[in-house]
């Protein structure tokens, strides 16, 4: 290795490790949250949970080879944790030249217990309130990012991380988010907001049972017990005012499709996109038909993955309105 060769190599170090000590976490909490048994084998979070952290392991911002100023996708991770899907969204997003932002907001949180213990021993209300705060915060640093089109910001997010994006749609500033896609949103949990302001593209795979009693039990149909949603929390006002373990509890959460035909009625920028022989997490992979049994003992449906051609159009659909120029 030649002179200049190694002095090219210690200046990208350099460079590297600068950007690395440049970064500021957050003020640690005085009291950071904590797991607490709510039934048998079912936890919630107490606490307050934190917010985004850049210097934390799990996050990445990524952009791709060629590209100056790319758009940003922040790609918001399920219930389980930033997993392998997650990954395959990025690496997907990335290959139609669009910078990527990954983080794990769980373990942002201090929880290290893994994805098999979050999908199935604590409720979506508390995963929900992690993924909500920790992406609302990955967003608010992105506008800081002079790597990135800071007037070009999308979210893609899955399942709990649907949810959360959804919400996100009610707070986050048109003048620097295009769209945001929420991919198998639960209808429990934050609930959904009551008006939106970015283009939300609510999204779900034919087949998605995911949570389902029986293989016909879709998501977007799906209705549950209103004492598990949350309204003790900073996330916009929405059909949980009105349905959680104060009000009403014993009633049944407002099905997904209704909410959005609701949305659709009242002229909100709002389309529902369907994902063709595909069930939950178009990204996972090919279709599999899972069940999972939660802690509490109870088995459900959890069909994943699904069809390329599917996938295909639905990556080609997002990058063409990444690459939509801003006036």
């Amino acid at each position: 290795m030649n002179k200049s060769v190694r002095r090219s190599m210690a200046l990208l170090l350099v460079a590297w490790f600068q950007a690395a000590g440049a970064c500021t976490p957050p003020p640690a909490q005085a009291e950071p949250p904590r797991l607490q048994p709510l039934i048998s084998g079912i936890h919630t979070v107490a606490g307050e949970v934190v917010r985004f952290n850049p210097c934390h392991r799990s996050v990445s911002l990524r952009t791709p080879f060629f590209v100056d100023k790319p758009p940003l996708m922040i790609v918001v991770h399920g219930g389980g944790g930033l997993d392998g899907g997650t990954q395959a969204a990025a690496d997907a997003f990335r290959s139609k030249g669009m910078a990527t932002l990954v983080f794990d907001a769980f373990q942002m949180n201090g929880f290290e217990q893994g994805s098999r213990f979050f999908a199935s021993a604590v409720t979506n209300e508390a995963r929900q309130r992690m993924i909500y705060r920790a992406a609302l915060g990955a967003y608010e640093w992105a506008l800081r990012q002079d790597k990135i089109d800071t007037r070009r910001i999308l979210f893609h997010g899955l399942s709990n991380g649907a949810a959360a994006v959804a919400n996100l749609a009610a707070v986050v500033d048109p003048e620097h988010v295009v769209a945001l896609i929420a991919e198998g949103t639960p209808g429990n949990g934050l609930g959904l907001p009551d008006d939106i302001k970015v283009p939300l593209k609510f999204v779900f795979g034919r087949l998605d049972n995911y949570g389902g009693r029986t293989a016909e039990e879709f998501i977007w149909l799906r209705q549950e017990p209103c004492i598990g949603n949350v309204v003790a929390f900073d996330h916009p006002k929405g059909n949980s005012a009105q349905c959680n373990r104060w009000v009403e509890p014993d009633q049944r959460t407002q099905k997904p499709i209704d909410w959005y035909e609701a949305q659709k009625a009242k002229g909100a920028p709002i389309e529902l996109w369907w994902l063709e022989r595909t069930a939950h997490g178009v990204f996972i992979g090919p279709l599999l038909r899972n069940t999972v049994t939660y802690s509490s003992g109870s088995t459900r449906m959890a069909w994943v993955g699904g069809d390329w051609a599917a996938r295909s159009k639905f990556l080609d659909d997002v990058a063409a309105i990444a690459k939509t120029p801003r006036p």
